[in-house]
Formats: structure tokens, C-alpha cells, sequence
């Protein structure tokens, strides 16, 4: 018997219906849902647990314990045996309803379902003018006015923090800065600045520069520090994931520390 899942890391009109796990493998590519995948895949530290069964703090490990073993395998192929269950929620979005009740909002006993805020809604208003009013109303009562969150009512065993402004292809173009910089880092006439450069990591800074020849002296700090910010980010976002944390890119221990052991053995 198929079963059908629901994921509200989907898009807007797919999140709110069942799911299929092969369906869902296709609608998940090019979201968030891809993107921490191909995160803990690029992790140092993730693969060093799946390489040694060695873990570094209990979060760590319930990474790995939902997570498994992501060396050799594909976002699609992993969904079918793990992202599909690990992903999906227990209560799905609920439809809005009509109901003959006052304004209020009615706390649920089953936690794991949102309040509910039940409303009359007059027909002998336009579409327009009953929008304006229903957004009126959401502002007005304080669970929306103070930042609501939709991932705070997540069931699911596995689900993003909070609502984020990065993107799958914001995401997948660290990784790939990332990827570079520990493939070109240890050449002899590595330097951080050119490759900023011929990686086109900013979009004005380097229009009609040449490539292999030193960037500027007056561009070089600047440059510098465009690929250095990218890579801190992809650094804190890999090392946060790995203890479950996602999308996070706040500064996580294990990146500073790296950091620090690569500039003093310079």
C-alpha cells in the first residue's frame, strides 16, 4: 500500500497536500530540504563520523542516527530510504474553514497541533476587501504579530530551525566556493584574493579583471575578505548541521578552531 507524507519545506502550493516519497524526491530537489543534504555531504565533520563512528557531541550523533551515511550516494536515492520519513509531518497543514463562532483563538489540547483562530467571514464583501480585513485580524492577535514562526509547529522528527531567506542555490554556491578553496588552497602560488577573482565572488568588484595575474594591491584586502566571508559561512553553516542546526550560520566552535590550526600552521 503507497502512503502518502506531507513536508512544509515544500513549495507553497505542494506543501499543503499528500505526498507520495517518490513524488516528494522530485519536488524536494532544489529546496532546503536538498540543500542540508548537500551540506552534512560536503561536512568535514560529518564525514569524519561516518568514516570513524566517532562522535563529537550527542547532537553530532543524532545527526548521523537520522542522517546516515551520505558518502557515495545521491539526494534522490537517500530521500527514498531516509529523507522521506525523517521529513515528514505528523499533522499536515490544516485548510482554512468557515465557522459560525466570534473571533477567537482556541488552544488545541494535542500539542502538536497549531491554535486554530476561528473567524465568521461576511459574504457580502469583495475578495479584495475580505483579504484586507483577514490580514487586519493577523496582526492583531499577538501569535502572529510576534514574529510567528511556521516551523515552530513542525512534527516532523527532523525540520529546519526557522524561517531563512537563503536558498538552496545561495547555499550550493558556498559549497562550491568551498569545494575550491580546499582543492587550490595548498598550491604554492595559492592566493586568497585571486581566487576570489577568478571565482567572480563579487559582482562589481571584478569586472574586465584579467586572470592569471595578481589582482591589484588596492583590491586585494577587499577581495580578500568576500571570499573569506563566504567561506566563514559555509564553514559555520556545515558545522552547525552537523549538530542537527539548520540553516544556521551563526560561528560554531569547530569552524573557529579550524580556522585558527590553518593560520597557525601557516
Amino acid at each position: 500500500m503507497t502512503m502518502d507524507f506531507y513536508y512544509k519545506g515544500l513549495g507553497p502550493e505542494e506543501r499543503i497536500f499528500a505526498q507520495t516519497p517518490q513524488a516528494a524526491a522530485a519536488k524536494a530537489k532544489g529546496t532546503l530540504y536538498e540543500a542540508w543534504f548537500d551540506v552534512l555531504q560536503t561536512s568535514p565533520w560529518y564525514n569524519k563520523m561516518c568514516e570513524t563512528q566517532e562522535f563529537p557531541s550527542d547532537k553530532a550523533q543524532e545527526a548521523w542516527n537520522q542522517f546516515g551515511d551520505l558518502r557515495g550516494t545521491t539526494f534522490s536515492k537517500w530521500w527514498l530510504e531516509a529523507g522521506y520519513k525523517i521529513f515528514a509531518e505528523v499533522v499536515p497543514y490544516q485548510p482554512m474553514q468557515i465557522a459560525d463562532l466570534k473571533i477567537e483563538v482556541k488552544e488545541s489540547k494535542n500539542q502538536k497541533k497549531p491554535p486554530l483562530l476561528k473567524i465568521e467571514v461576511p459574504l457580502n464583501l469583495s475578495p479584495a476587501a475580505l483579504k484586507e480585513q483577514f490580514n487586519e485580524i493577523l496582526k492583531a492577535h499577538k501569535l502572529y504579530s510576534d514574529e510567528f514562526d511556521r516551523w515552530d509547529y513542525s512534527t516532523a522528527e527532523v525540520h529546519q530551525e526557522r524561517e531563512t531567506k537563503l536558498s538552496h542555490a545561495t547555499i550550493k554556491k558556498w559549497l562550491q566556493v568551498y569545494k575550491a578553496y580546499e582543492k587550490d588552497k595548498d598550491k604554492k602560488d595559492f592566493k586568497l584574493y585571486n581566487f576570489a577573482r577568478d571565482l567572480e565572488l563579487h559582482p562589481k568588484l571584478f569586472v574586465n579583471m584579467p586572470k592569471r595575474v595578481d589582482l591589484p594591491e588596492g583590491l586585494r584586502i577587499e577581495a580578500a575578505n568576500v571570499a573569506s566571508d563566504i567561506l566563514k559561512k559555509a564553514m559555520f553553516l556545515m558545522a552547525n548541521a552537523t549538530e542537527m542546526s539548520f540553516p544556521n550560520t551563526s560561528p560554531h566552535e569547530w569552524a573557529i578552531t579550524s580556522n585558527r590550526a590553518k593560520k597557525n600552521k601557516k
